[in-house]
């Protein structure tokens, strides 16, 4: 980084020996500030950049498209959201513009969005909404592929994914106090930044990204514990598979994945989870203390359970006709009669 400059003006010794001196300078407590700031500027630059390149390949692709496709599109590239919705054709794996922007269904949406705004019914933010949500929707036509589409990532060199992790790393410990603090909305709120962060960057070597995922592993186990506490046990346990995918020997992860399935009373999987923790750490404090929960929220459960059937059974005794013969005191009036009528056929 630093060495063919000064090797050419101060010579080689002269050279190491400023190279050192200019990195302890960043290395100082009182620059980190300032290096932080000057790294999340350049990552903004290589974003910005990034957007720049994808609106040129955009232009590219409209051209080098068929002319159907083109006719299709055209009334669409003044309209904000709709350039932008038309833009993600570009991501097609296939690199196949003409299929999406010659797509039947895909022309009909977009020309029923534009009528709603022309004719005042919805504004832009609206309508992005609305079709955002309709093609996140798993049941929704054309879900994966939109969902392949639109996952954007940016690439960047080291100096540029430094400025870019300090910024998720800033978020991440506004959220750790906020969990400190018991503040759990405000914590997620902070770690739902950083998750952003880390899931749109990517390395250029294999050890930049496999710092990348290092950092991912953290936030998904930051959220899991969040929604732990929330009691948002899906969330929690969504979470914590994300981290085990990348990191499939994570304690962490296999803990609170454990803790997420008890509270949804899922009791095997957090047993399963639990012995595969035992085979990575079998002195774990914490898998002793989380077994043990899960042992008393089974007692438990089968307990309420007991109280239930019980209950019902009580309930169902109220029913029974004298001598256990199984018919109701009701039903044994109903067969037999008005009383009246009993004294008349007596008689």
């Amino acid at each position: 980084m630093f060495g063919g400059g000064y090797d050419n003006a101060f010579g080689t010794d002269q050279a190491k020996s400023m190279e050192a001196s200019f990195k302890e300078f960043l290395a100082r407590p009182e620059n980190q500030d300032v290096l932080e700031k000057q790294q999340r500027k350049e990552a903004k630059q290589a974003i910005q950049l990034q957007e720049k390149m994808r609106a040129l390949e955009f232009r590219e692709k409209v051209l080098e498209s068929e002319y159907d496709a083109q006719k299709n599109i055209a009334p669409f590239l003044e309209n904000r959201v709709l350039r932008r919705i038309v833009q993600t054709f570009t991501n097609d794996p296939s690199g196949d513009f003409s299929k999406w922007a010659s797509n039947p269904r895909v022309v009909e949406m977009l020309q029923h969005a534009k009528k709603l705004m022309d004719e005042g019914y919805l504004n832009e933010d609206e309508v992005e909404q609305f079709m955002v949500r309709q093609l996140q929707d798993p049941k929704s036509e054309g879900h994966t592929q939109f969902k392949k589409a639109t996952r954007q990532v940016a690439r960047l060199p080291i100096d540029q994914l430094v400025g870019a992790l300090n910024e998720h790393l800033t978020e991440r410990r506004a959220g750790n106090a906020a969990y400190r603090a018991r503040d759990f909305k405000k914590a997620l709120h902070h770690y739902e930044r950083a998750q952003a962060v880390v899931e749109f960057v990517q390395g250029l070597s294999r050890a930049d990204q496999a710092e990348v995922e290092v950092n991912k592993v953290a936030v998904y186990l930051n959220l899991a514990a969040v929604y732990l506490e929330m009691q948002e046990h899906g969330s929690a346990a969504s979470f914590c598979s994300k981290a085990l995918a990348i990191d499939p020997r994570n304690c962490k992860a296999l803990l609170r994945r454990a803790k997420a399935h008890t509270g949804r009373h899922d009791y095997e999987a957090a047993a399963a989870d639990l012995a595969t923790l035992r085979d990575i750490d079998p002195y774990s404090i914490d898998a002793a203390e989380a077994a043990a929960a899960l042992e008393r929220a089974r007692a438990a459960h089968a307990k309420r359970q007991q109280s239930t059937f019980a209950g019902m059974f009580e309930r169902g005794r109220l029913f029974e006709g004298e001598g256990g013969s199984g018919t109701s005191t009701a039903t044994q009036r109903r067969l037999e009669g008005p009383p009246q009528r009993r004294q008349i056929a007596a008689a």
